[in-house]
Protein backbone atom coordinates (compact mmCIF):
# COMPACT_ATOMS: atom_id res chain seq x y z
CA UNK A 1 0.00 0.00 0.00
CA UNK A 2 1.44 3.40 -0.92
CA UNK A 3 1.87 6.24 1.56
CA UNK A 4 -0.83 8.90 1.49
CA UNK A 5 0.16 12.09 -0.33
CA UNK A 6 0.36 15.45 1.41
CA UNK A 7 -1.43 16.84 -1.63
CA UNK A 8 -5.20 16.58 -1.80
CA UNK A 9 -7.19 15.71 -4.86
CA UNK A 10 -6.22 14.00 -8.06
CA UNK A 11 -5.03 15.73 -11.21
CA UNK A 12 -5.71 13.91 -14.44
CA UNK A 13 -2.75 13.77 -16.81
CA UNK A 14 -4.80 15.35 -19.59
CA UNK A 15 -5.49 18.48 -17.50
CA UNK A 16 -2.93 21.13 -16.57
CA UNK A 17 -2.44 21.58 -12.83
CA UNK A 18 -4.43 24.39 -11.24
CA UNK A 19 -2.60 27.71 -10.97
CA UNK A 20 -1.49 28.63 -7.45
CA UNK A 21 0.89 31.22 -6.14
CA UNK A 22 4.55 30.44 -5.44
CA UNK A 23 4.07 30.55 -1.66
CA UNK A 24 1.53 27.72 -1.85
CA UNK A 25 3.95 25.61 -3.88
CA UNK A 26 6.97 26.32 -1.69
CA UNK A 27 5.11 25.41 1.50
CA UNK A 28 5.56 21.75 0.48
CA UNK A 29 9.32 22.11 0.16
CA UNK A 30 10.79 20.92 3.45
CA UNK A 31 13.57 23.16 4.70
CA UNK A 32 15.95 23.20 7.61
CA UNK A 33 15.11 25.82 10.21
CA UNK A 34 17.73 28.45 10.93
CA UNK A 35 17.92 31.44 13.21
CA UNK A 36 20.07 34.15 11.69
CA UNK A 37 21.63 36.45 14.29
CA UNK A 38 23.75 39.58 14.19
CA UNK A 39 24.82 42.58 16.23
CA UNK A 40 25.47 46.21 15.50
CA UNK A 41 28.72 47.88 16.55
CA UNK A 42 26.70 49.47 19.38
CA UNK A 43 26.15 45.98 20.82
CA UNK A 44 22.46 45.75 19.89
CA UNK A 45 21.70 42.11 19.01
CA UNK A 46 18.97 41.04 16.64
CA UNK A 47 17.88 38.02 14.65
CA UNK A 48 15.04 36.16 13.04
CA UNK A 49 13.95 32.70 11.95
CA UNK A 50 14.89 32.07 8.32
CA UNK A 51 14.06 29.11 6.10
CA UNK A 52 15.40 30.68 2.88
CA UNK A 53 19.05 29.69 3.31
CA UNK A 54 21.49 27.88 1.02
CA UNK A 55 25.16 27.50 0.21
CA UNK A 56 26.38 29.41 -2.83
CA UNK A 57 30.06 28.56 -3.22
CA UNK A 58 32.70 26.38 -1.59
CA UNK A 59 35.66 28.47 -2.76
CA UNK A 60 35.28 31.08 -1.44
CA UNK A 61 32.83 29.73 1.16
CA UNK A 62 29.62 31.72 0.58
CA UNK A 63 26.09 31.28 1.92
CA UNK A 64 22.89 33.13 1.13
CA UNK A 65 19.86 34.15 3.19
CA UNK A 66 16.74 35.87 1.89
CA UNK A 67 14.78 38.37 3.97
CA UNK A 68 11.61 40.26 3.08
CA UNK A 69 12.33 43.89 2.18
CA UNK A 70 9.64 45.09 4.60
CA UNK A 71 11.28 43.32 7.57
CA UNK A 72 12.98 45.61 10.08
CA UNK A 73 15.87 43.13 10.07
CA UNK A 74 16.70 43.94 6.43
CA UNK A 75 18.13 47.37 7.26
CA UNK A 76 19.77 46.05 10.43
CA UNK A 77 21.67 43.33 8.51
CA UNK A 78 22.79 45.89 5.93
CA UNK A 79 24.07 48.14 8.71
CA UNK A 80 25.76 45.33 10.69
CA UNK A 81 27.53 43.87 7.63
CA UNK A 82 27.66 40.45 9.31
CA UNK A 83 25.43 37.57 10.29
CA UNK A 84 25.51 34.06 11.71
CA UNK A 85 23.31 31.26 10.40
CA UNK A 86 22.45 28.96 13.32
CA UNK A 87 21.06 25.64 12.05
CA UNK A 88 18.55 24.41 14.62
CA UNK A 89 18.33 20.92 16.08
CA UNK A 90 15.01 19.12 16.57
CA UNK A 91 14.80 20.15 20.24
CA UNK A 92 15.06 23.89 19.45
CA UNK A 93 11.56 24.60 18.15
CA UNK A 94 10.94 27.09 20.97
CA UNK A 95 13.92 29.14 19.75
CA UNK A 96 12.56 29.13 16.18
CA UNK A 97 9.19 30.31 17.47
CA UNK A 98 10.74 33.01 19.67
CA UNK A 99 12.72 34.45 16.75
CA UNK A 100 9.72 34.35 14.39
CA UNK A 101 7.67 36.77 16.49
CA UNK A 102 7.16 40.41 15.47
CA UNK A 103 9.66 42.85 16.97
CA UNK A 104 13.13 42.28 18.36
CA UNK A 105 12.42 42.68 22.07
CA UNK A 106 13.39 39.81 24.36
CA UNK A 107 14.63 37.36 21.77
CA UNK A 108 17.98 36.86 23.50
CA UNK A 109 16.58 36.72 27.07
CA UNK A 110 17.23 33.35 28.75
CA UNK A 111 19.03 32.15 25.64
CA UNK A 112 22.35 30.30 25.80
CA UNK A 113 24.68 31.96 23.26
CA UNK A 114 28.13 33.49 22.89
CA UNK A 115 29.58 36.09 20.54
CA UNK A 116 31.47 34.63 17.59
CA UNK A 117 34.73 35.90 16.13
CA UNK A 118 32.76 37.72 13.43
CA UNK A 119 30.76 39.66 16.03
CA UNK A 120 27.42 37.84 15.78
CA UNK A 121 25.66 35.77 18.46
CA UNK A 122 26.11 31.99 18.11
CA UNK A 123 23.37 29.86 19.68
CA UNK A 124 24.40 26.91 21.84
CA UNK A 125 22.99 23.46 21.07
CA UNK A 126 22.55 23.98 17.33
CA UNK A 127 23.52 21.44 14.71
CA UNK A 128 25.98 24.00 13.46
CA UNK A 129 26.62 27.59 12.61
CA UNK A 130 28.18 29.65 9.82
CA UNK A 131 29.47 33.00 11.05
CA UNK A 132 29.77 35.39 8.09
CA UNK A 133 30.85 38.82 6.98
CA UNK A 134 28.51 40.35 4.44
CA UNK A 135 29.94 40.05 0.93
CA UNK A 136 27.03 41.37 -1.12
CA UNK A 137 23.36 42.34 -0.97
CA UNK A 138 20.99 42.08 -3.89
CA UNK A 139 17.45 43.44 -3.84
CA UNK A 140 15.30 41.15 -5.96
CA UNK A 141 11.53 41.43 -6.00
CA UNK A 142 10.11 41.64 -2.49
CA UNK A 143 13.23 40.16 -0.83
CA UNK A 144 16.86 41.10 -0.24
CA UNK A 145 19.50 38.43 -0.76
CA UNK A 146 22.38 38.60 1.71
CA UNK A 147 25.46 36.74 0.56
CA UNK A 148 27.94 36.15 3.34
CA UNK A 149 31.49 34.82 3.36
CA UNK A 150 32.09 32.26 6.10
CA UNK A 151 34.62 33.36 8.70
CA UNK A 152 34.05 30.58 11.21
CA UNK A 153 31.87 27.49 11.21
CA UNK A 154 31.22 24.32 13.15
CA UNK A 155 28.81 21.41 13.06
CA UNK A 156 27.95 18.19 14.84
CA UNK A 157 25.69 15.34 13.82
CA UNK A 158 22.24 15.93 15.30
CA UNK A 159 18.70 15.53 14.09
CA UNK A 160 17.46 18.74 12.39
CA UNK A 161 14.36 20.79 12.98
CA UNK A 162 12.46 20.99 9.67
CA UNK A 163 9.59 23.12 8.43
CA UNK A 164 6.96 22.10 5.88
CA UNK A 165 3.36 23.15 5.20
CA UNK A 166 3.40 25.70 8.05
CA UNK A 167 4.48 23.08 10.62
CA UNK A 168 7.68 22.14 12.39
CA UNK A 169 8.54 18.47 11.82
CA UNK A 170 11.26 16.01 12.74
CA UNK A 171 12.87 13.15 10.90
CA UNK A 172 11.42 9.74 11.63
CA UNK A 173 14.43 7.51 11.09
CA UNK A 174 13.70 3.90 10.33
CA UNK A 175 15.60 1.39 12.41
Amino acid sequence: MSKPSIFTGEIKKSQPPPLVDLRNVMRYFASAVTVVTSALDSGERFGLTVSAFTSVSLNPPLVLICIRNESTATDLFKKAKRYCVNILAEDQQSIAEKFSLQGEGGRFENLDYYMGKGGSPILQGCIGYIDCKLAETIVLGDHTLFIGQALELAAEKKRPLLYIDKHYVWLDEKK
